[in-house]
This record gives C-alpha cells, sequence and structure tokens, in this order.
C-alpha cells in the first residue's frame, strides 16, 4: 500500500472516532444530569443511553458515504447482512465467551464464593438476547466499530494491532457510563474507579481481539461481530460473578488465556501485516 493511501486511511478513522466518541457522549450528558442529580429531561434516561449505543453504526454508515459514496454504503450494509458464516465460527460466536463464562463461575465456585443467583431463567435466553443485540449495544455499535473502522485498520495494521488500537478506544468511548448511575460500568465502580476502569480496558481489549478474529475469518461479516458482541454481553450478565471482586479477577484471567490460547493458535492470521 502507497503510503498516501495509508495516511488518507488513518485520517478516515481518526475522524470517525473523534465524531463517534463526540456525540455519544453530548447524548450521554443528559442521562447523567438525570441520573445524579435529578434534572428533568424531555426524553426518558433509557432513550439517551440506547441512542449513544447507536453512534458508531450511525457514524460508520455516514463516513462510509462521505469518503466511498453509495458503492461504499452498499459494501457496509452488505458485511452487516452476510449472514453466511461457516459452521466452525458459528460455535465460535456462541461459544467462547459462554465457555468463559461457565469456567469463570466453576474456578469461582471451587475456590469457596457464592455464585450469584441467574438474573433470568434459561427459556428467557433467547428473549434476552435479542433485547440486547437491539437495545445495549451490538447492533448500534458493530457497523461502525468493526464494518468501518476495523475494515480500513486491517489494511495498515496487522489484525492483532488493530484489535487492540480499536479495543482501547472501544474502552474510552465507554468511560461516561463509569459516572452514570444504573450502568452496569457504574456497579462496577463499587471495587473503585481505577480498578473498575482498568479491568473493564482489558475486557474490552481481549473482547475485540476474539471479534476482530471472527471478523477476519468470516471475510468481514459485521453479522457475525454483532452476534459474537450479544452473546459476550449476555453471556458476563447470566451469572454476574463480575461483581465480586475475585469473581472480576477469575473471569479476566480466564478471558485472557483464552484470547492468548486462540491467537497463539492463529497467529499467522493475528500476525499478517498487510502494509
Amino acid at each position: 500500500m502507497k503510503q498516501t493511501d495509508s495516511r488518507k486511511l488513518r485520517y478516515e478513522v481518526i475522524l470517525f472516532y473523534i465524531v463517534t466518541v463526540f456525540f455519544t457522549w453530548l447524548l450521554w450528558v443528559p442521562a447523567f444530569l438525570m441520573q445524579n442529580h435529578g434534572i428533568p429531561m424531555i426524553l426518558s434516561y433509557n432513550f439517551y443511553i440506547t441512542a449513544g449505543t447507536f453512534v458508531p453504526s450511525i457514524a460508520g454508515f455516514f463516513f462510509s458515504y462521505i469518503f466511498g459514496g453509495k458503492a461504499e454504503v452498499y459494501s457496509l450494509l452488505k458485511s452487516l447482512l452476510k449472514i453466511h458464516i461457516g459452521v466452525k465460527w458459528l460455535l465460535f460466536i456462541f461459544l467462547v465467551m459462554p465457555l468463559v463464562s461457565a469456567v469463570s463461575c466453576l474456578i469461582f465456585y471451587l475456590s469457596g464464593g457464592t455464585l450469584p443467583q441467574m438474573q433470568f431463567p434459561l427459556w428467557f435466553i433467547p428473549i434476552a438476547f435479542v433485547y440486547i443485540l437491539i437495545f445495549m449495544g451490538p447492533l448500534g455499535e458493530e457497523t461502525g466499530w468493526r464494518g468501518f473502522a476495523l475494515k480500513k485498520m486491517l489494511e495498515y495494521l496487522s489484525p492483532l494491532k488493530a484489535a487492540v488500537l480499536l479495543g482501547i478506544i472501544w474502552s474510552f468511548w465507554h468511560l461516561p457510563l463509569f459516572l452514570i448511575k444504573g450502568t452496569t460500568q457504574n456497579a462496577l465502580t463499587s471495587f473503585g474507579y481505577i480498578p473498575a476502569i482498568l479491568g473493564y480496558f482489558l475486557y474490552t481489549v481481549m473482547f475485540s481481539v476474539l471479534i476482530t478474529l471472527l471478523y477476519v475469518m468470516s471475510n468481514g461479516s459485521v453479522f457475525g461481530s454483532v452476534l459474537l458482541h450479544t452473546a459476550g454481553n449476555l453471556s458476563l450478565g447470566v451469572v454476574p460473578i463480575i461483581f465480586t471482586k475475585s469473581g472480576a479477577v477469575i473471569l479476566l484471567l480466564t478471558l485472557c488465556i483464552t484470547v492468548a490460547t486462540v491467537t497463539y493458535r492463529y497467529k499467522k492470521v493475528m500476525l499478517h501485516n498487510r502494509l
């Protein structure tokens, strides 16, 4: 790739990140004022939180049109609707994060911890899956994070480097949620803000590596990324050991070991730099 092309792609990605963070945080300000200071707003708290999670995907479509016209928008939409994923990677989508959660719960229990009660019965899981997919981030984020940003980053970075960098920015994007009462991120601050933020950053970066691997191996399926993101969020919520210190540490260690193992298994893919 020519250096000028690489510079152009970096510019497009950086602009996407800046705009996405700015408008998301702008939407989350009213939620903060409502929850933390009791200031009434025209719309509900849930509206502002949910609307903020859709900014990345909206920005992804917007900048696809700005930088590539209708053809690029069509390509992005096509990747979002790319449902043909190999059986092996479908199993990866639906098993990797549930297994990480299940193994973490087992270790937590065997180490003397008391498992939290399941948040909903097993029959409710499909309903929770659809709800999380639509309203709690995956659908609103992945077209932007993976469909726009990651796709361009893979043109000048290796998948592993792109995954880590995107994971850091993705984590940074979540920062205001640690200050807004009622969010999962705010609940984690019972451990202290610094441990909560650092732990969340590590989790998000590790999760970004898994999604990036899936994206590459599914030939750019944003649909697959949405499903894996949903499965990850759901897995954390079924038996939420993340709200205990030892449970959170066990979960992070289990995830790190899983990511290291998977990355080593696919090192030729993850370390290949296209420059």
